[in-house]
């Protein structure tokens, strides 16, 4: 894809969007509660943002060959990272608690854009990327710290499984040759076959469709992960994939604050430090992005 002095800003802000829509998932998963599992909820999202995304990939004639020779690498590795996406991190919030587990996900998603942004599409760790990723983090134990509680090790190391697997993801969408459109469909089918994989080896159940408000809350979460993977795939495609893990640090700065607007939970000072430290990290690979396009 040709980059532009423009694609800087653009795929920076349309990270920020998606961060925004996936913070969103917060609401969506609150209000459906336990009337899914864990993996026949992402499986039956999967196949909703699927149904809504072909229809439109159609319209607009963004579906190409599928080029399978070119391909199948990154089809395949899409399903195997799919894999290891969600149970381990289930397992980690249900052994570990949320908090610590959200913040070993988050950081080592961030750690593994730079790792596997180097590894598949040959980008350099800049020293500040280092300082950006670094700042982060910090932030992150920053607002997850009054959390943490006992700790288990297994599901320490579920966690961090899943931030890798959710980064290599992003990775490969990002170097697939697809468009954004059909990128973000081939990422969301992998998801169709891996949570159905998973559901039927650790024995899933799959309710029954009736009118139920929470049927109405899923498919309302399909449509923010609809917006929240496209603009995030496209984002991806148009700046480095460790800026965007970066930026993708925000998705925790929206989180608490729709906490704070719908659920009316306080932060702490300690968590607004964090939030504040995030905000900073995410302005530094944003601006060094933009002052290198600029420059050629």
């Amino acid at each position: 894809m040709k980059k532009t002095v423009q694609s800087a800003p653009l795929g920076a802000s349309l990270v920020v969007l998606s961060s925004f829509f996936y913070a969103s998932y917060g609401i969506w998963t609150k209000l459906m509660g336990n009337f899914f599992d864990g993996y026949t909820a992402s499986f039956c999202r999967s196949i909703l943002v699927v149904s809504l995304l072909t229809p439109l990939a159609l319209k607009y004639r963004q579906l190409e060959s599928l080029s399978l020779k070119k391909t199948w690498k990154f089809l395949a590795g899409m399903l195997a990272a799919s894999l290891f996406t969600w149970g381990p991190l289930y397992y980690a919030i249900l052994h570990a608690g949320v908090g610590i587990s959200l913040a070993i996900a988050y950081a080592s998603i961030v750690l593994g854009m730079f790792f596997f942004g180097w590894l598949l599409a040959g980008e350099r760790f800049t020293k500040n990327k280092a300082i950006s990723a670094t700042l982060g983090i910090i932030g992150l134990a920053l607002i997850f710290s009054p959390t943490t509680g006992k700790l288990g090790w297994l599901a320490l190391i579920a966690a961090l499984v899943s931030g890798l697997s959710s980064a290599a993801n992003s990775v490969l969408a990002k170097r697939i040759p697809y468009n954004a459109t059909q990128s973000t469909i081939m990422l969301w089918m992998a998801s169709i076959v891996a949570n159905f994989i998973m559901a039927a080896a650790f024995s899933g159940s799959y309710p029954v469709i009736a009118w139920r408000i929470q049927w109405l809350y899923l498919v309302i979460f399909a449509i923010s992960s609809v917006i929240a993977s496209w603009t995030f795939v496209r984002g991806v495609k148009l700046i480095d994939a460790g800026a965007a893990g970066i930026l993708g640090l925000l998705e925790i700065v929206f989180g608490v604050l729709i906490g704070i607007i719908f659920f009316h939970e306080r932060p702490s000072l300690v968590a607004i430090t964090g939030m504040l430290i995030i905000i900073v990290a995410a302005d530094i690979p944003y601006v060094n992005h933009y002052k290198s396009q600029t420059e050629h």
